[in-house]
């Protein structure tokens, strides 16, 4: 029995989802955008924004959309539709939830423009586990982030754009323990001249309280000196992360994007892994002997002696990473592999996605 949905974003609908169009220059997370992804889904359907060719998405939105199995859908001007995640041609809105060809002849040609990209960013994902029978303070990942990429802490967070709420990681743990069982999504922003934005998810499992963060940070722009140390600034923002909780997993990439930290709707190349960390729940998952990997592929021991993890250096802004990253995950047997990825589906699948066989 189809649940009715009566929200002002309404601009469509039909078996399986429902649609909101805007043609705002910055499609944001705000109240009246999360409301409605949150009656689409409650309504058991998934949602589907669909924007002009020239609008950006913020991240949290589009880490909220990815969170719900929504999809963002381009309207061009004169040329039809087109899936923003792959380029592939739609003939309606909603055909993408037929999972159109990605074959390259069904890209549109505007996914594939020139896209504004001309600064160095870094982007990390970062899975943390918490003992609920301990005092549990959520955001020190996100904060040290922060501090690690612009000098502070974030200046404001909450659940929708604009962010206005000051940063108090206090009043987000709070917050979060009343929301409890829910899952719930915080962003936390910190502007200035290299801006900052991340993310933060807390979810109840069988081990404890999982929180997932992620984050954006401008780094440098062409020429820039301190493109050339941002591997070394990976490893040690993930040394740190080590050191908060419980880490599960965290991997840190150096891409290329935009001033303003948003998505466009344009290819972009793959990213270059950086670093990566295994915590302690995961090297017991995989079998991982820490002494081998420290003298096979230069691996720092993280944690206390008894529950060590490790952090391995993959690459730099120029490449090498994915390859090293493959020899680092290819030490370990399958199985057991899958089952340290599956700690954390969202690194999982980042990994997975931006893959080099992926992106054929």
């Amino acid at each position: 029995m189809s649940v009715e949905i009566d929200h002002p974003l309404l601009d469509g609908r039909g078996p399986g989802w429902a649609a909101t169009e805007t043609r705002a220059d910055i499609v944001a997370l705000t109240v009246g955008m999360s409301d409605f992804l949150s009656r689409v889904v409650a309504a058991g359907e998934r949602p589907i924004v669909v924007s002009g060719e020239f609008s950006r998405m913020t991240q949290p939105l589009s880490e909220a959309l990815s969170a719900v199995g929504g999809h963002w859908v381009v309207r061009t001007a004169d040329d039809g539709c087109f899936d923003a995640r792959t380029g592939a041609r739609l003939d309606r809105p909603e055909s993408v939830m037929a999972a159109p060809s990605l074959t390259t002849a069904g890209v549109h040609p505007a996914f594939v423009r020139p896209a504004i990209a001309t600064r160095l960013q870094f982007v990390a994902t970062v899975s943390t586990r918490h003992r609920v029978t301990r005092p549990v303070r959520l955001g020190g990942v996100l904060e040290a982030a922060s501090e690690a990429f612009t000098g502070g802490p974030p200046s404001a967070w909450g659940p929708t754009e604009p962010l206005v709420a000051p940063w108090d990681r206090d009043d987000l743990t709070e917050y979060t323990r009343r929301r409890m069982p829910l899952d719930t999504r915080w962003a936390a922003v910190a502007p200035g001249e290299h801006p900052f934005i991340g993310t933060l998810q807390a979810a109840r499992t069988g081990e404890g309280l999982e929180e997932t963060t992620r984050v954006w940070a401008d780094v440098a722009g062409a020429g820039e000196a301190r493109i050339g140390a941002i591997d070394l600034e990976a490893r040690r923002f993930l040394a740190d992360a080590a050191g908060i909780g419980m880490p599960l997993l965290g991997v840190a990439f150096a891409t290329i994007g935009s001033p303003d930290l948003a998505r466009r709707a344009t290819a972009s190349p793959p990213p270059e892994p950086l670093a990566l960390l295994i915590g302690p729940p995961g090297v017991r998952a995989s079998g991982l002997d820490v002494k081998r990997w420290a003298a096979e592929f230069g691996a720092a021991v993280v944690g206390s002696p008894r529950l060590p993890g490790v952090l391995v250096a993959l690459g730099s802004a120029d490449g090498g990473g994915w390859e090293r990253l493959g020899q680092a995950l290819g030490t370990l047997d399958p199985a057991r592999t899958a089952d340290l990825l599956a700690l954390s589906p969202r690194v999982a699948a980042q990994l997975h996605d931006r893959s080099p066989e992926s992106e054929t």
